[in-house]
């Protein structure tokens, strides 16, 4: 399987979301509900925004252009930064419902880093059963390796750590969607605020649909319903609130549907701490997947964010999210959680096919450093994980350090998952490939000077061989020149993997005894 799809993929998850535009709108003020209060940004986490540890900062508030900006809020500058700080603060402010029910969401290029798993030519390997000395591909000694699989090709890209570019850029993917969804939420209890709503009784469900719609007006969507509701306290003694929205969106890729629910837990009387879950489904009846069973219509890009904030200085999320066969797909069980073991197949054609993506983020909230394990799966029939694990902190001075370790793990849907490096193959697609992990990873350590907007890398273990041993000599076993190069043809590459010439190569991989890494502890569900 190439999982070069996997970005074709990402794009289709979220530019429907990405393209959303909410634009506050005048409305009567509503009294709605029996409660004495009226604080809906107590429904909503105003913390939980999903950002690299890597994101590009500004140096000044004035220079955050980083992403192209879909809408503008009329109060709001004309460009967005990606980082968790920025992010978090238009999230709190949107939620207060002090200004305008108007947000602004970046929209993701979805542009891999060059610097990460390039296609490369491969001449005469070593392991080949019929090695040759031609450059035709018609012997498996010759071949060209796809996209993803061969890790950090090369220490940069431009001045910017491959490790951080390639975790900026994998993150603000998922990002563009769940974000979305936050604001969504966020938003709504913005127009809540606004219409007067107070919060709900303990049973009671309130349809707030005609508060949302006469306080918003929401360009190309539709909102069928929108609820807010009080149910019993936690086991200790915590309120409950459940939001729901529905709504279809019409745009050039057709009509897609679109629920979401957040369960949200205040564990402080401020909404200071607290825990909860967002589940969301997007139907897209012309969507596409190629892992899907012959026949199925469209697909359902669906998942969750499980988090919890325990302090001012922790917050930690869990994001799984997949792509499902089928535009009316419904992959919640009874607790609105979707399940890796939910493949799709001939005898489950509505099950998930590609694009499974796991992160799970121990984020301080006061400045966005912390630990992230992010992994990513093609397709169901995958066997194994892409996993980065990443930590960063900052110094008094405003300077930041960090390390970031990239190899591969277990399938999703294996018990011992759980977002760890397990090993690295070192040879995944190329001839005599061998699926067993060598017990090895690579690592950046990173660094970010003062004032600077990007970490670079301060050093780097990424070098090896595309061969099951993961060294090489400078020839096959019948003498023929052993070259791998990224670019078009046989001479052509420049990165620092690349073996233009036959050379003898040792790799400079770190043992997994060397890999220095706390997953964060992930939140119970709720």
């Amino acid at each position: 399987m190439r999982f070069s799809l996997q970005w074709k993929r990402l794009l289709r998850a979220y530019v429907t979301l990405g393209a959303l535009t909410w634009m506050a709108g005048c409305g009567s003020a509503t009294s709605v509900g029996n409660s004495s209060t009226t604080t809906a940004s107590a429904t909503v986490p105003t913390d939980v925004v999903v950002s690299s540890p890597t994101a590009s900062t500004a140096a000044t508030s004035s220079s955050l252009a980083v992403k192209e900006v879909i809408a503008v809020d009329a109060d709001a500058s004309s460009t967005a930064a990606t980082d968790y700080g920025t992010k978090r603060q238009a999230l709190a402010t949107l939620a207060a419902g002090t200004g305008s029910c108007a947000f602004s969401l970046p929209r993701a290029a979805g542009t891999r880093p060059s610097c990460y798993g390039p296609t490369v030519n491969v001449l005469n390997h070593p392991e080949a059963i019929h090695p040759d000395a031609d450059s035709t591909g018609d012997q498996d000694g010759d071949r060209q390796l796809p996209q993803g699989d061969l890790g950090i090709w090369s220490a940069s890209e431009g001045t910017q750590a491959c490790a951080a570019a390639e975790m900026n850029n994998l993150v603000d993917g998922v990002a563009a969607k769940v974000d979305t969804v936050m604001n969504m939420f966020a938003a709504m209890a913005c127009a809540e605020s606004k219409g007067g709503v107070v919060l709900p009784a303990v049973g009671e469900t309130l349809d707030v649909t005609s508060v949302v719609t006469a306080q918003t007006a929401i360009t190309g969507i539709t909102v069928s319903s929108a609820s807010l509701a009080r149910s019993a306290n936690d086991s200790d003694g915590n309120p409950v609130y459940v939001s729901t929205i529905s709504m279809t969106v019409t745009n050039a890729q057709g009509t897609q549907t679109v629920n979401l629910i957040l369960k949200h837990i205040p564990t402080a009387a401020d909404n200071s701490t607290y825990k909860g879950k967002v589940s969301f489904r997007l139907g897209n009846a012309t969507g596409t997947e190629s892992n899907c069973p012959q026949g199925t219509s469209g697909t359902t890009s669906a998942g969750t964010v499980l988090y919890s904030k325990t302090s001012s200085s922790s917050v930690i999320y869990l994001l799984n999210s997949a792509e499902f066969c089928g535009s009316t797909t419904n992959p919640f069980d009874s607790n609105n959680n979707i399940s890796a073991s939910d493949k799709a197949s001939m005898t489950n054609t509505d099950g998930w096919g590609g694009n499974w993506n796991y992160g799970v983020f121990g984020v301080n909230p006061q400045n966005g450093t912390g630990s992230v394990a992010y992994a990513w799966q093609a397709g169901q029939g995958d066997s194994a994980t892409r996993v980065f694990n990443m930590s960063t902190s900052v110094a008094a001075d405003n300077s930041a350090s960090g390390t970031a370790y990239f190899g591969f793990g277990p399938a999703v849907s294996d018990a011992t998952f759980n977002g760890s490096i397990t090993g690295f193959y070192c040879n995944w697609a190329a001839a005599g490939v061998s699926h067993t992990a060598s017990l090895r990873a690579q690592r950046q350590e990173l660094s970010r000077a003062i004032a600077a907007t990007n970490f670079t890398a301060s050093s780097s273990n990424i070098r090896f061989a595309p061969t099951n041993s993961c060294d090489a000599g400078p020839a096959d076993p019948q003498g023929n020149p052993f070259t791998y190069t990224s670019g078009a043809g046989a001479v052509v590459g420049t990165m620092d993997n690349d073996v233009n010439t036959p050379t003898t190569v040792t790799n400079t991989l770190i043992p997994l005894t060397s890999v220095v890494f706390t997953l964060p502890t992930a939140p119970g569900d709720v």
